[in-house]
């Protein structure tokens, strides 16, 4: 339901409370898949299986992505998100048998596909009750919320391995209980029903053609994605193997990221920010060269931490314009598959990159790939410089 400006009092509350639910949903999966491979570690003393909920996870989002588009094109998505929260409780349920791998890899099917569905809704949500002129401000709290979101619920999850060793499934399901106070459906124009008469075929066809448009902007999103699973393949290698130095250093420097996008967040709205420069944008891509490579030669962890902060506070300059750009071009009738197919092209990069990355270790020391990285990062963000103001150019 678009709403017209004698309602926009009323967006603030209606768009927030649907934030309050995304963001108990984002605590309790950061905090169930910290929790839990913890305890398959534990109990069964293999990495490998702990590294499957993962797996899963990835797995699941890609797969799920697509269906789920085609949902978001069809129906009401403040139904979609309400009926999220039911998927994902009834995976937490299945944790309240025990702790096997059948019941904790079974919880992590449920409630990764309710989670999907929470987060790809809530962009339909935007899409179609934000007015456009207030899209950039909605992604921003979107963007600064999934980080708070992450950080509370990874603290969560540690703390309950020491704290609610027998009682950490009835904390999920009462963060997921709120959850569903918070994203009761409203009545949504049914502008995308004429869809329902048009061949499945032809709307594939139209997204197809708009795909096209996008090439470009797929090309870095997909590489920018996939050089920066390095960070993530490496950093544990970095502070064990190279730097030799205490895993409260490792903890710390996995926090820095998110919490230079928390920082980072406001920046993106200050006046110099506000209006999209896609030159300066791309150009804001050879940033990411000097301080990967920094990673390479740097055996002090304090400025690993620091740098890994100052990469945090980088990406939403970047990715809120980016985001908030997409959201206005894609046309709203095919909107949840183009963004099914944008997030699959892009989150697939990290599978693939992430295979890569340690097959180069067989070969290559950590520093030297990360150096690579900081390398490949220079030519990526030359072709970003024609790909980004094209991008930004679509209408």
């Amino acid at each position: 339901m678009a709403l017209n400006p004698k309602e926009e009092t009323k967006l603030n509350f209606f768009f927030y409370r649907f934030v309050g639910s995304r963001m108990l949903n984002n605590i309790a999966m950061n905090a169930f898949l910290i929790f839990y491979m913890w305890i398959v570690v534990s109990k069964y003393h293999s990495v490998f299986l702990a590294g499957m909920i993962v797996a899963i996870y990835t797995a699941v989002d890609l797969i799920s992505s697509l269906p789920i588009g085609h949902l978001i094109d069809r129906f009401n998505n403040t139904y979609l998100n309400f009926l999220s929260n039911f998927l994902i409780i009834a995976g937490f349920i299945l944790l309240l048998f025990g702790e096997n791998l059948f019941y904790i890899y079974s919880a992590t099917i449920l409630s990764i596909f309710g989670s999907t569905l929470k987060g790809d809704s809530f962009s339909g949500i935007i899409k179609k009750h934000v007015p456009e002129d207030k899209f950039k401000k909605a992604n921003s709290v979107t963007f600064l919320t999934g980080s708070i979101s992450s950080l509370i619920g990874t603290f969560s999850g540690g703390l309950s391995i020491i704290f609610l060793r027998g009682d950490f499934a009835y904390f999920l399901l009462s963060l997921l209980t709120i959850s569903i106070f918070l994203s009761i459906p409203a009545p949504e124009a049914l502008y995308n029903q004429k869809m329902f008469g048009i061949p499945l075929s032809d709307e594939f066809k139209s997204v197809g053609k708009f795909l096209i448009k996008l090439v470009g902007f797929l090309i870095v999103a997909f590489f920018l994605n996939g050089l920066f699973i390095s960070l993530d393949t490496y950093s544990s290698g970095l502070f064990n193997i190279v730097l030799k130095s205490n895993p409260l250093f490792y903890t710390i420097f996995g926090l820095s990221v998110p919490l230079g996008m928390i920082g980072g967040t406001p920046l993106a709205n200050v006046k110099y920010f506000r209006q999209d420069r896609p030159i300066f944008i791309s150009l804001m891509l050879f940033i990411f060269s000097p301080f990967i490579i920094v990673l390479s030669f740097s055996r002090s962890p304090i400025i690993d931490i620091i740098d890994a902060f100052i990469i945090g506070l980088i990406l939403p300059i970047i990715n809120i314009p980016i985001q908030t750009k997409a959201m206005k071009v894609i046309p709203r009738d095919i909107f949840g598959k183009v963004s099914a197919f944008i997030k699959i092209f892009t989150q697939g990069a990290s599978p693939v990159m992430g295979t890569v990355f340690a097959f180069l270790s067989i070969f290559l020391s950590i520093t030297s790939v990360l150096f690579l990285v900081g390398i490949l990062v220079i030519p990526l963000g030359i072709y970003g410089i024609f790909a980004i103001p094209k991008f930004f150019k679509l209408g």
